[in-house]
């Protein structure tokens, strides 16, 4: 036993703190010695360690001047094979720069280890190795469970990957034996290494060389040199691409055949042999996008840990989750090859070509505090150099398109969980090429307290049918968010940003402030409107598809008209003998069809038994000035039903109308106020709103209570409002009651609509509707004028009214 005290060792600092009861010597890189110190926790969930291991780099050939990536790479991973049989369970790698070369089998660099920290100490880059692979890992975890990778800089080999290979040719061909011959009727190519171009190579596609009229070509494949001996195989029936675009595999492995030639007949198209030296023949992936080169991969991982690493320059994602493999029988998928419990936290990723994060399936994840911008953007932060889909963060199991029974809550669906329980914190997601955020098919997910920024960019969506996704609190800057289906919405502030709404099915939309951008977008779903009756086949049909099958559950409506005799409005229906444009009506599920004796009434409607379903409150759209009265609806919203309180807009216009025709649930309307602007409504009930405005007024009036276009005929409802310094035009079927008018015009359009004006007061106001011809088209009645300009004729009915 050697005996030595810690003083006398030369790579010991003992002098910045003496060691304490407990402490343990932890490798410092900044000062390249060993201090004192407290075991800590690596993150805030992670259990503390304390069998570290340094990673030696002479021990393992590990360079860290960015050189010799084969060895390099090897060494760390031999590294941690070594750390993790002698019961390490956190390695540490110094800082320096790494080359790191990928596996031209696995397609992966470190492969991470169960039960291991990998951390990277500040300055530590790990920088890939440029290569011509559709795919690789820098760092792969596939079925491993408890592992933290934390600290240093990722960087994938974007900048200089290799997407195509340039092919020359010489005269000459390849005998069956795989010998080579100096045929002039023929070109040979130069050998194509498969081991320099793994994966591009895997799937390969040679393209047409022009003047060349053969529309193929044969290949041979040879084990490490080119000889007869070596011949693992070949094939005379290639065609050439793009008419051929599917590609060509290998005969054998890449162990047993990593050397090929190309052949093609020139018979029928002579070239010189000037012309066959200019030959520069593409050769790609038949995967040409070569978009799935990522910096961190999980396969089936659970409990993993991902902070305080930056990752940039992936031809793909900057981190990708997803399920452990394929299985043949859909009965041996289980849910902890899903993956679970995974974090991201205070990461940087960022120019990526792809994504960002693409969640694939894993369950339970958080990804808190992270910077993720500039995906798909090249280093100016304009130039686009990515491929689609370019989103900070995508949640896409795509699990309809797999084998895996899948549950799916809306569908009643039992099965195994795939991207559930997502929380999205206090991340900055900011100028990505195509969007911040994606949920194409993640339910129970939470954004909270993010940025998103980006010009004229940035898509933030959840596609309708995913349920449980909420957004709170949620900052956008220069960006769109789509809210659909039951989305919850509350709280958002955008500055030069949007929010839009569309297919809607419950959501809720609370809480949101925007300055400089809209409010805008459509709610009809499940709105049908208005049937083609055919009573002797008892079909209701439409001219447009329904969408709906057999079984889907409908009622009838009659705010207008008259439903069939037999049909109640108390009850629901379940459709039956469907086709694209027509059903037929059931009292039960998959029952007979019934009978109708008459068409009704037109005017009535048949939805969806749940449609209208649109929520929305204590909304402020606003600019701080208008320069003009140019039409600026910065608020509009078209809607079948829904149910709107509170809503403020300043200098823009407000719309809130139906589709033509519409004949379904009036949309409620409570506390809306309009200042120096306009609005229009239709098919509305209006109460407890405020129009006002003291600069000029928009030519022909500022408030528009229906329309003179005869496909909106719905009764507008009105009640306690406040009209101020506008001009109001009753151009629909308009009951007005219990309002106040200063200083504002009241007009009509001269149409078979009725206007109804009642208990109201009107000071310093005029009234303007001689030009009226239709009889009793206007009435106002006891109501109270002060200093009230009356311009009007026998066909506007003024009755009991007090003047003051």
């Amino acid at each position: 036993m050697i005996r030595a005290n810690l003083s006398d060792l030369d790579d010991v600092n003992l002098t910045t703190k003496l060691p304490a009861n407990n402490d343990v010597l932890t490798y410092d890189a900044s000062t390249v010695r060993w201090i004192p110190k407290q075991p800590v926790s690596p993150a805030p969930s992670a259990s503390t360690t304390s069998a570290s291991y340094v990673i030696d780099l002479v021990k393992w050939s590990i360079k860290n001047d960015g050189t010799n990536s084969a060895a390099t790479t090897k060494g760390i991973n031999d590294a941690l094979l070594w750390a993790k049989s002698q019961g390490f369970t956190h390695c540490v790698l110094p800082k320096g720069t790494y080359a790191l070369k990928m596996d031209s089998t696995t397609f992966a660099c470190i492969i991470m280890q169960s039960s291991m920290h990998f951390e990277m100490v500040d300055g530590c880059i790990l920088q890939l190795e440029t290569n011509s692979s559709p795919w690789y890992s820098i760092f792969y975890m596939k079925g491993v469970n408890d592992v933290i990778i934390s600290g240093g800089t990722v960087i994938g080999d974007k900048k200089t990957h290799i997407y195509q290979l340039g092919i020359k040719f010489v005269r000459g061909g390849v005998n069956t034996d795989g010998s080579l011959n100096s045929n002039p009727n023929f070109i040979r190519s130069q050998v194509v290494d498969r081991y320099s171009n793994p994966g591009m190579l895997q799937l390969f596609r040679l393209w047409s060389i022009p003047g060349i009229s053969n529309p193929g070509y044969n290949f041979y494949q040879y084990k490490d040199t080119i000889s007869s001996s070596t011949l693992a195989g070949y094939r005379t029936n290639g065609l050439f691409a793009p008419a051929a675009p599917a590609g060509r595999g290998w005969v054998a492995d890449i162990a047993n055949a990593n050397k090929m030639i190309f052949t093609v007949d020139i018979t029928s198209s002579p070239l010189t042999d000037a012309q066959i030296a200019q030959i520069n023949a593409k050769l790609d992936a038949q995967n040409y996008t070569h978009e799935w080169g990522h910096g961190i991969d999980l396969y089936g991982a659970n409990n993993v840990q991902i902070f305080n690493v930056d990752i940039s320059n992936c031809t793909g994602d900057a981190i990708t989750t997803t399920w452990l493999e394929y299985k043949l029988n859909p009965g041996d998928y289980k849910q902890d090859q899903m993956g679970s419990f995974i974090s991201v936290q205070n990461c940087n990723l960022h120019h990526c070509r792809r994504q960002g994060i693409s969640l694939i399936g894993s369950t339970d994840i958080t990804i808190i505090n992270n910077k993720i911008h500039h995906i798909g953007k090249a280093d100016d932060g304009v130039t686009e150099d990515g491929i689609s889909p370019m989103f900070g963060i995508d949640i896409e199991s795509m699990w309809s398109e797999t084998n895996i029974p899948t549950y799916r809550p809306e569908f009643n669906q039992p099965g195994l969980e795939l991207n559930t329980r997502i929380y999205i914190k206090d991340n900055y997601i900011s100028y990505n090429s195509r969007g911040h955020f994606v949920n194409a098919d993640g339910y129970n997910v939470t954004l909270e307290n993010n940025t998103f920024e980006g010009y004229n960019v940035g898509g933030i969506s959840s596609y309708p049918s995913n349920m449980y996704v909420k957004y709170l609190n949620n900052t956008l800057i220069g960006c769109e968010l789509v809210v659909k289906g039951d989305n919850f919405l509350n709280g958002a502030v955008c500055n030069n940003a949007n929010i839009t709404i569309a297919d809607l099915a419950g959501a809720v939309i609370t809480n949101c402030q925007i300055k400089n951008g809209a409010f805008t977008g459509a709610s009809l779903t499940g709105y049908f409107g208005m049937p083609t009756v055919t009573v002797a086949t008892s079909t209701f049909s439409y001219n447009a598809p329904h969408g709906m099958g057999n079984g889907a559950k409908i009622t009838f409506e009659q705010w207008l008209g008259k439903v069939p005799t037999g049909i109640s409005v108390e009850k629901i229906y379940y459709t039956v003998s469907v086709t694209d444009n027509s059903f037929k009506v059931s009292e039960s599920a998959n029952g007979t069809a019934i009978t109708l004796t008459d068409a009704g009434a037109s005017g009535y409607n048949i939805s969806r038994y749940n449609y209208g379903r649109c929520y929305i409150s204590d909304i402020t759209v606003e600019r701080d000035w208008r320069n003009d009265n140019a039409l600026t609806k910065n608020f509009a919203l078209l809607l079948s039903g829904g149910v709107l309180r509170n809503i403020t807009v300043k200098n823009y216009e407000l719309e809130i109308v139906s589709p033509a025709n519409y004949v379904g649930r009036p949309i409620l309307v409570d506390g809306v106020t309009v200042i120096e602007g306009g609005a229009n409504f239709e098919s509305c009930e209006i109460s407890n709103c405020t129009f006002q405005r003291v600069k000029t007024g928009i030519l022909g009036g500022d408030i528009n209570l229906g329309s003179t276009d005869t496909q909106y005929t719905r009764k507008i409802i009105a009640d306690q409002c406040l009209f101020q310094n506008v001009g109001v035009n009753y151009n629909g079927n308009v009951t007005n009651n219990r309002s106040t008018f200063l200083n504002s015009n009241i007009g009509k359009s001269d149409n078979t609509n009725i206007a109804v004006i009642t208990n109201s007061y009107l000071e310093n106001t005029n009234i303007n509707m001689h030009w009226l011809t239709r009889p009793k088209s206007m009435t106002v009645a006891r109501s109270i004028f002060s200093n009230v300009v009356v311009d009007v004729n026998a066909n506007t009915r003024m009755l009991e009214n007090l003047t003051i």
